[in-house]
């Protein structure tokens, strides 16, 4: 049998397979007093190793071809890029670390910013890239940062294309990561905070719910009126709903996360407190998702109980805190321990739900056992 790159042209022939993307599967003839008699056997020809040279050289071409904007050409090794990156591991590091990032977020950049009919070039990259997340260290990975760049994000984010929609919420995270910058420049682009909302409300998958998350907190994180903007569009009933139905543990954690930087605002706080699920919620989610959930949840419910406005705390919060079982569990809390922040404001509560509980029991509000009376059992 010949090796197919053992045949004429040698070395040569295989670089130009490699860098055309051409890797075939060969079918091989086999003696028939061994061949299996209920199937063809087909050999898949060996993978081979793309070398810096050739990738270099993948690179340079799609950057030539996008310069020129040959949007035939660039679809074309778009395409090839995208085969050889399914060679493996070894495939992908070679192109991400000899200019392929560049040359694809260059391309990207270019078509985003013509918008007219170049809509399959520009999933086919984003594909490329999302797959080979992360890259927010990546050489020119920043060019998908670009206006251009964003507004067309955003576009797809709020598309049809599930998978598409999906590959735009990673690579968004992924920019953000890069520089705080382009986190205003994105919350900029009309229809960007929706997107983002309505990748949680559709439930388009668990992966894109949390990439979603993860760039709402960065964002809420660095400015008030891009708080108030997300409040405004339901995001706190909705992350508790979703935390309600039983969402998996690492999107309650990141849900917990976002509530947490969202009480940091007045008027999140405001809109979380009128949510009248939040309080069992955040009792039921102390020591049951993460060591994490849990610090969020004792700041959450800490940051609820004061009140900045006028220096007064919220009892009645208190009240309905013991109702479900919320006095027992930062017991637990302090015993099995945690961080020094959570400890103080678990500590903090712990001493006003016991003094809450003592001038009920005066009332005779509660019976001795410290259970309410006429009240659904705790969590």
């Amino acid at each position: 049998m010949v090796l197919p790159w053992r045949s004429r042209g040698g070395v040569a022939k295989r670089r130009n397979q490699l860098i055309s993307g051409d890797i075939s599967v060969v079918e091989t003839k086999i003696p028939v007093q061994l061949r299996s008699p209920s199937r063809i056997e087909r050999i898949q020809s060996p993978r081979v190793l793309l070398t810096p040279r050739d990738a270099v050289e993948i690179s340079r071409r799609l950057e030539n071809a996008a310069a020129r904007k040959e949007y035939a050409e660039c679809l074309e090794i778009v395409s090839k890029i995208k085969n050889l990156g399914r060679g493996g591991d070894t495939n992908k590091k070679c192109l991400v670390q000899n200019g392929s990032v560049l040359a694809l977020s260059s391309c990207f950049e270019r078509f985003a910013a013509a918008r007219d009919g170049h809509m399959r070039l520009l999933e086919e990259i984003l594909f490329v890239l999302s797959s080979w997340l992360p890259l927010n260290r990546s050489e020119g990975f920043n060019k998908m940062g670009s206006t251009a760049s964003l507004n067309c994000l955003v576009r797809f984010l709020n598309g049809k294309d599930a998978k598409t929609r999906q590959n735009a919420a990673f690579c968004i995270r992924e920019v953000i990561a890069v520089d705080k910058r382009y986190v205003y420049a994105l919350t900029d682009v009309e229809g960007a905070c929706e997107g983002l909302v309505k990748i949680i409300r559709d439930s388009v998958s668990t992966s894109s719910t949390k990439a979603s998350l993860m760039v709402i907190y960065r964002a809420i994180s660095s400015n008030d009126k891009i708080t108030e903007k997300f409040v405004k569009l339901g995001l706190v009933e909705l992350i508790t709903e979703m935390m309600v139905n039983n969402a998996e543990n690492s999107v309650c954690e990141r849900s917990l996360v976002v509530l947490n930087a969202t009480c940091d605002n007045e008027q999140g706080k405001e809109d979380v407190l009128r949510n009248a699920l939040i309080v069992p919620l955040l009792v039921k989610k102390i020591l049951r998702v993460s060591d994490l959930a849990t610090q969020c949840s004792v700041s959450i419910l800490w940051k609820l109980w004061k009140n900045k406005k006028d220096g007064e705390c919220d009892d009645r919060l208190l009240v309905e805190a013991l109702q479900v079982g919320a006095f027992e569990k930062l017991l637990v809390l302090l015993q099995v321990g945690c961080e020094d922040k959570t400890k103080e404001k678990a500590s903090e509560l712990l001493r006003n739900l016991n003094r809450c509980r003592n001038e009920i029991e005066k009332t005779n509000c509660v019976d001795s056992s410290m259970h309410l009376k006429n009240v659904k059992k705790s969590f």
